[in-house]
């Protein structure tokens, strides 16, 4: 594993990656390999786990954020727990003047979003959530765009990200679908369209995921209305088979009165055949070039250390994160009622 700079280097912002799991382990390595931070901490619960990444990225490890603190100077947090844990991790954070980088959805439910913002509100540390896609120059150039007026008023939308099966199984029921996945075009939606999501009505179908004996739903369909009148579709699916070239069929597309905006990720440029293999690689979340992570996910993380050592001001607000999470709750309400479910404000 390629590490970052020596510790001790006083000009390095110091950086404890909380959560030791998949993405934990991406935050780790992209922390690592920024020459303008240091990994100096490693916080998993699960000892076993926690001090396995801490040999592995030669860091120290801590059960909690507390016992961090306790132990040595740290100037910032990226959370990468389960979703219904960032409350209290990143309160705790905040409450103690650091900065954080925080996985998205911001919190499970819209009261918890409501605590962080709050904590946030008190803190003199930066919060940035992880919206990432908000750093993709795709979706930069469609919401300014639409924001100069390029194509009128909004008018219908679409929104779709249709992810391969082992994705679902993976998440074996903990994070509803439409979270898990779902929140990236929920953010979009009200982003590049330049307005809030004030009515969804949802359905699922589930066949794959019963079949392997996993709990959860093979998709998600909704129907959603703005508060500016634009209204559209919002298909979250992990029903693709683990053997599509791309490993991800994603597109955004907005109608105006005067035009049109289209994004359409599926395929990113580069196409690799070989006498038994087709695909479509990423080049454009984290690919590896030259043994490091490039892409939007570490310009995320880039981002975030600009916002802590020159001020800039944060991609994603917290009030739009927020947002979001009160689509979510009115997802579920639709779910449980079988009909439609008004979103509340969260002004």
């Amino acid at each position: 594993m390629q590490l970052g700079a020596e510790h001790g280097a006083a000009s390095l912002v110091r950086v404890a990656v909380v959560g030791a799991g998949r993405m934990g382990q991406v935050h780790c390595r992209i922390v690592a390999e920024n020459p303008g931070a240091a990994l100096v901490a490693i916080i998993d619960p699960v000892e076993a786990v926690g001090t396995r990444a801490a040999q592995d990225w030669r860091s120290a490890w801590y059960a909690g954020v507390e016992e961090a603190l306790a132990a040595q100077p740290i100037d910032a947090f990226v959370v990468a727990v389960p979703d219904r844990l960032h409350v209290g991790v990143t309160t705790d954070i905040l409450a103690a003047g650091k900065h954080v980088l925080v996985e998205k959805p911001l919190a499970d439910t819209f009261e918890g979003a409501l605590q962080i913002a709050a904590a946030a509100e008190k803190s003199s540390g930066r919060i940035l959530v992880g919206h990432v896609l908000r750093h993709d120059p795709r979706y930069r150039v469609a919401a300014q765009t639409v924001a100069n007026g390029d194509i009128g008023d909004p008018v219908h939308f679409r929104a779709s990200r249709i992810v391969p099966r082992s994705v679902g199984i993976a998440n074996h029921g903990l994070s509803p679908i439409y979270m898990y996945q779902g929140i990236h075009d929920i953010d979009l939606v009200q982003w590049i369209a330049g307005s809030p999501i004030v009515e969804v009505c949802a359905t699922t179908a589930a066949k794959i995921l019963p079949a392997a004996g996993v709990p959860g739903v093979d998709v998600s369909v909704a129907l959603l209305k703005l508060a500016n009148g634009a209204v559209g579709t919002l298909e979250i699916s992990w029903a693709l088979p683990d053997a599509t070239p791309s490993g991800l069929q994603s597109a955004f597309e907005l109608y105006g009165t005067n035009g049109t905006v289209k994004i359409d990720v599926t395929t990113q440029g580069v196409e690799l055949l070989s006498d038994d293999t087709f695909s479509y690689p990423d080049t454009v979340l984290s690919p590896e070039i030259d043994e490091r992570l490039e892409g939007v996910v570490p310009q995320q993380f880039e981002h975030f250390l600009d916002m802590i050592r020159y001020g800039l001001p944060s991609r994603v607000s917290v009030s739009d994160a927020v947002a979001a999470t009160t689509v979510l709750d009115a997802l579920t309400e639709s779910l449980d009622n079988a009909g439609w479910a008004a979103v509340r404000s969260s002004v």
